[in-house]
This record gives C-alpha cells, structure tokens and sequence, in this order.
C-alpha cells in the first residue's frame, strides 16, 4: 500500500472505499480480485496494523477524502463506515461523481435522506445499497415460486436468526465494534436488516409492525440484542413473525413460508431450499458462497453504470427498507404498534 502523508496532492481513483472493517476488505479483495489493474483508495480513519494486507496492490491509504476525486463518471465509492456516517460521507463523496455502493442498513433512524436523493438524482449517479443475500440463488428461487400462482396462498411466515455478535469478528474486542455501539448504530435490528429487507423483497411492504425486546442483558449492554416483531399485512396477506438474536448460542438463520399444503424454508447456514409437501419432499442445495453474492452486487452497480439502467437496489427503492426499519426502532421505544410509511 501506498500511504498519502498530509499533503495537497489529489488523486484519481476508480475505486473509493470508505472504512476498513471486515466488510470494507471484502470488498477491497474482490477489486483486486476482478480489475487488478483499477486505482483503489480507501479512506482510514483509525489507526491499525493491516498495512501489508495488500502490500502488492497498488492501493493508496487516505484519512481526508478531500484528497480524493473519481478518475471518470464510472469511477464506484464504497460506504462502509459506521451506519451513522453512511449519508454523511455519500454526500460528500457523490458530489465529487463517485457512483455509490452504500454498505447495509442505508442509515439510523433521524437522519435526513432527501439531500443525498437530491444529489444523486442532479449528478445521475448509479446507486446501490449493500444488502447482498438479494444475490444468493436461494433468495432468487424462492422469489420465482411465490411468484407462482399455487404459492400464494401463504398463511403465515415465519424468519428467525440466531447467532452470536461477539464471534463474528475475530481479532476484534466485541467491545470495540460498531455491532456493540448504539450511538454508531448497533444493536439487532440495524446488525440483522437483512432479513427486514429480503421480507419486503418477498412479501411486500407491511402496513404496521410491533416489536417487543427479550434481550435478557439489558443491564449489560446499551443495545437491543434479542427481539420479537409482527408485521401485519392487509387481510388478504399473512402476518410475518420475525425473530432476530444476536446473543445466541445456537447459530440457525432460516425463513418458513407456511401455505395451504405446503411448507417452503429457506436455511440461509446450509444455502438450502426444502419444499414439504402432504405427499413429498423436495430439497435443493445451492452451490453459491457468500463471497459470490458480494461479487454480484459489484457487478450490478458496474453493468448498471455501464449500461445506463438501474440497480436491483437503488437507493431511492432500499428507503422503503429504511422506513420499515426506522418503525421497528419506534415501536420498541413505544412499546406500541406502528404504522409503516
């Protein structure tokens, strides 16, 4: 890595990330997977020793991004900051021109969207949020059955994760983590918003939700860590019960999809789809990793740029995703149900 002292001199990049967390380097090492060739810089902001990561790649180390600019209109900023920070640092760096990929969830309940939206409309920026199990085939497969008309008499969902948040990075006090911080947008609901997006993927937006928190170390931890919600529908449509803990000791993370004859699950640990029916049972095993959706998403937001069309998940459309999310936050506060905008 290069690394920029505190001088004057700009430099042009195709590629901008912003954060080096986990996610940040994923994304880092599939660049230098897939265009090795491409100016990188990304945007550090605290200090570590992960200098000789990328000790070959040609890739600058900045902490101002007023140092940076793109190389042309395709140039691509990654936001992988804390999620307090995510419409922060996209306003700054959409004004430059960069095209942005905005890491999950898209922002924190409070803060305002409308003058990112502005500019990225100005600019005719390429947009996308970062929630890439939109990516993996069994979230696409599932999406072409309910699609079907012998698959939409659903009656009832149900999605549920469990996993342990102090496990999930490694050479990193949980303590020190944004996943931990509430003022930097930890907690359960931000940290498993995946499963809130790829709901309305599926089912549409809900009118209404009710969160109930069950975490039991409230005296422990700031942060919502364990919680229960219903989402209601119109009378046509099911309730989705959702239940996220991310202070578990058991690790499952699967979507259950209860019709008339039928069950479909989703087991997002074992990439697997089960179809059980009064008569059979199909099951299909999906060969994808998580890696690959992560590459797909980069591959949408360049052929988008390229192509002069839209992402799978713009920024305008992932609000919508944000709004159920910032009613999830209102009604664990109020303890009361609340209608989703």
């Amino acid at each position: 890595m290069r690394k920029l002292k505190n001088n004057n001199k700009k430099i042009f990049v195709d590629y901008l990330i912003i954060g080096t967390g986990s996610i940040a380097l994923r994304h880092l090492e599939n660049i230098v997977k897939l265009s090795p060739k491409k100016k990188i810089a990304i945007c550090r902001r605290f200090t570590q020793n992960d200098d000789n990561k990328f000790i070959n790649a040609k890739i600058d180390i900045i902490q101002n991004l007023d140092l940076v600019a793109p190389i042309n209109n395709k140039s691509i900023a990654i936001i992988c900051s804390a999620a307090t920070m995510h419409i922060a640092d996209a306003e700054n760096v959409a004004k430059k021109g960069f095209n942005l990929l905005i890491e999950k969830p898209l922002t924190v309940p409070g803060i305002k969207t409308e003058k990112l939206s502005k500019i990225c409309k100005e600019l005719k920026l390429k947009t996308l949020v970062g929630y890439n199990m939109r990516f993996t085939n069994r979230l696409k497969s599932i999406l072409n059955i309910l699609k079907k008309s012998q698959y939409r008499n659903i009656k009832e969902v149900e999605i549920s994760v469990e996993t342990d948040f102090r496990k999930w990075r490694r050479n990193l006090n949980y303590k020190n983590s944004v996943s931990f911080k509430k003022e930097l947008g930890g907690g359960v609901i931000n940290e498993l918003s995946h499963e809130i997006d790829y709901l309305r993927l599926l089912f549409g937006k809900p009118k209404k939700v009710t969160v109930k928190d069950i975490s039991k170390t409230k005296s422990l931890f700031d942060i919502e860590t364990n919680i229960i919600a219903i989402f209601e529908y119109s009378k046509k449509y099911p309730i989705v019960r959702m239940r996220l803990n991310m202070l578990s000791k058991n690790t499952k993370r699967y979507c259950k999809v209860y019709l008339d004859n039928s069950t479909l699950t989703i087991d997002h640990m074992n990439n697997s789809l089960l179809i059980n029916k009064s008569t059979s049972t199909q099951s299909k095993y999906y060969k994808d990793n998580l890696n690959d959706s992560y590459m797909r998403e980069l591959k949408n937001l360049s052929d988008a740029i390229k192509s002069n069309s839209n992402t799978d998940l713009e920024f305008e459309d992932c609000l919508t995703t944000q709004y159920m999310i910032n009613a999830m936050h209102k009604s664990l506060q109020s303890k009361k149900s609340i209608a989703i905008r």
